[in-house]
């Protein structure tokens, strides 16, 4: 992929039809518009020529207009600081110039990829930290080594994040896992034994991370509270988890993650290749540098409404690609992932279940998720959705059950998943649906696992499973194709393997 200098990409916002998950995609593709900016042009380099600065934060800093374009050339960049939020890049709508720094672009190497510009975070919180500004370019940066996200962008809209390379961040962790002392500021971590496992801030004094990013640093690339946002042809690789979509600070809504490759994402056991993850609100006010107070009388801002379309998800530690509506504060609360859409994408032999959907509390809100289009093979299982010794491997699971004990309720059923034109393979289930009322359409997938089950209904719910192909021309529960297990409907069925 190949970035133009002076154009940028913006993501309209579009409101997204139930269940139709084509809608999606092609609303946020035509609400993307190029726009010509003009205004002044900063440049950085390592010794100084020409005028530039030598830090790639002395240029953020004099920036005095809106949409200004700052070219970063070739070296290794760092940054001198200490405090909370110290990163290489800093572009915050706190900084006295806070308020000219929307529209800013910023141009590693004319933000084509060619591994030629890197923002060494070692010691800093972040490669890039973006906060409170909007419309927002980095491209072509390599944002390496920090304690927490590579590039984290915050209580922003319109940004555009592009042919980055984003490896070995989320180091914090490996000051506290495992240690039992000192705790980690600012919330309770949630190890056993007296050990560790969060994520501290790399600056002494710092507030911590938020507390849902306990066990992962808040991955490679962090949106949270973002909309109208697009992450593009970003190579994401060797952190805890890749990439990361939340909802703590406001809504998460009408991204577009598209075309990049998020992969093994091992570190520390791992985390998924994308998340989509609704949390507890934070207090007014809360960003990475003040960290966050749990609000939680508030209800959750949400995600929804975004779409992860056509990218290489694989080999990383949790699942390729998973939306999760987790458990809030007080028992009895929970929290929103809806109408996503995750289509298009190669999702193989990552660590657990190919694409998941959970739900683990009452009032939980996972309903109305679109899963099409994806060639899913080779991925691992859920103890939580298959509980034996040994969990086979599941291509796409829609999970609800109450796995985080009683003060949360009976889990919500799940509703209104569409699970369509996809391709399974090389899966013990291709796909698992349950543990309670759950219910899905399942329609026009090639199920073919390793011969074994193609569609699994755990629950007492409904699932609908028909025009799918099953592996062989007699269909399911017949010899060598897959089976079904539990209440599916699976008639009528096709012959011959679908072509898409």
């Amino acid at each position: 992929m190949s970035f133009t200098v002076g154009r940028r990409i913006t993501a309209g916002a579009r409101s997204v039809c139930r269940g139709v998950g084509y809608v999606v995609a092609v609303s946020i593709l035509i609400g993307l518009g190029v726009r010509v900016v003009e205004a002044a042009t900063l440049c950085v380099n390592k010794n100084g020529a020409h005028g530039c600065f030598t830090t790639v934060q002395a240029a953020i800093d004099a920036v005095s207009s809106s949409n200004s374009t700052i070219t970063v050339g070739p070296g290794s960049y760092t940054a001198a600081c200490g405090g909370p939020g110290c990163s290489v890049a800093v572009i915050s709508a706190a900084a006295a110039n806070g308020s000219a720094l929307s529209g800013l672009t910023l141009l590693c190497n004319n933000g084509k990829l060619t591994h030629s510009v890197f923002l060494d975070a070692t010691g800093l919180n972040h490669a890039v930290a973006v906060s409170g500004v909007s419309q927002v370019t980095i491209a072509g940066c390599i944002a390496e080594n920090a304690a927490r996200e590579g590039i984290l962008i915050e209580n922003s809209d319109n940004s555009y994040i592009a042919n980055n390379e984003v490896t070995g961040n989320d180091l914090a962790m490996g000051l506290t896992i495992g240690t039992g002392s000192p705790a980690c500021p600012t919330f309770t971590p949630p190890g056993t034994g007296g050990a560790i496992q969060c994520c501290p801030d790399a600056a002494a004094g710092g507030p911590g991370n938020f507390p849902n990013d306990n066990d992962d640093c808040g991955e490679g690339i962090h949106l949270r509270g973002v909309t109208n946002s697009v992450l593009q042809g970003n190579l994401v690789h060797n952190n805890i988890g890749g990439i990361l979509l939340s909802d703590e600070t406001g809504p998460n809504s009408n991204n577009l993650v598209a075309g990049n490759a998020s992969k093994d994402n091992t570190a520390f056991g791992g985390d998924c290749g994308v998340t989509l993850a609704s949390h507890v609100a934070c207090a007014g006010g809360a960003d990475d540098v003040t960290g966050c107070t749990l609000a939680p009388a508030s209800p959750p801002y949400g995600v929804f409404h975004d779409v992860v379309d056509g990218n290489l998800l694989t080999d990383n530690g949790a699942s390729g690609a998973g939306v999760f509506a987790n458990p809030g504060i007080p028992p009895g609360s929970a929290t929103a992932a809806y109408a996503n859409q995750i289509s298009n994408n190669t999702v193989e032999n990552n660590g657990q279940p190919g694409i998941a959907i959970h739900v683990h509390a009452a009032n939980g809100n996972a309903d109305n998720n679109v899963i099409v289009g994806n060639t899913v093979g080779g991925n691992g299982g859920d103890s939580e959705a298959t509980p034996v010794s040994h969990p086979p491997g599941l291509g796409i699971e829609v999970l609800s059950n109450g796995d985080f004990g009683g003060p949360f309720g009976s889990a919500a059923p799940i509703a209104g998943t569409l699970i369509s034109h996809n391709s399974v393979s090389n899966q013990d289930i291709d796909v698992w649906i349950g543990n309670n009322a759950t219910t899905a359409n399942v329609a026009l997938n090639n199920l073919t696992g390793k011969h074994a089950t193609g569609v699994n209904n755990a629950g007492s719910g409904s699932v609908t499973a028909t025009g799918n192909y099953w592996g062989c021309p007699s269909g399911p529960n017949t010899s060598r194709c897959t089976s079904t297990s539990g209440t599916v409907v699976s008639s009528p069925f096709v012959s011959q393997s679908l072509k898409y």
